[in-house]
């Protein structure tokens, strides 16, 4: 698959989470809540991998599985600032979020605003020739 594909679903994605953050907001249910945090987070995680391809990792090596290979190649391939990104959207959204379920309505909705501008940022990025 290509960044723009990565891109692609990593949008649809937070649309989904922007969905059932509404949803559980009107019902003020911290279940669905859960469920926006986790779309958020595979969001997060498409985004990655467009960061990734973008900085010349093939599909192929992309890891698929488990969090410790998505963490070292979010440290070695972004920058400062996105790796940053990377690991408060893990935290919040992931591990706070929907593992724990400890986040409130009003911190979900600004990690979805932090969430957009991750992907935007990725969006930006210029893909490197190999």
């Amino acid at each position: 698959m290509s960044a723009e594909v990565h891109l692609k679903g990593a949008k649809e994605l937070y649309q989904k989470a922007v969905g059932e953050f509404n949803r559980a907001k009107e019902r003020s249910d911290g279940t669905i809540l859960r469920d926006a945090c986790g779309k958020g987070w595979l969001s997060a995680v498409e985004a990655t991998y467009a960061l990734l391809i973008k900085k010349g990792v093939k599909e192929e090596e992309l890891p698929k599985r488990g969090d410790r290979g998505r963490r070292y190649l979010a440290h070695k391939y972004g920058d400062k600032e996105l790796e940053l990104y990377y690991h408060s959207l893990r935290n919040a959204l992931h591990i706070e979020g929907y593992y724990e379920g400890t986040v409130e309505f009003e911190e979900v909705e600004g990690y979805l605003e932090h969430l957009v501008s991750y992907i935007r940022k990725i969006e930006q990025l210029e893909e490197e020739k190999s």
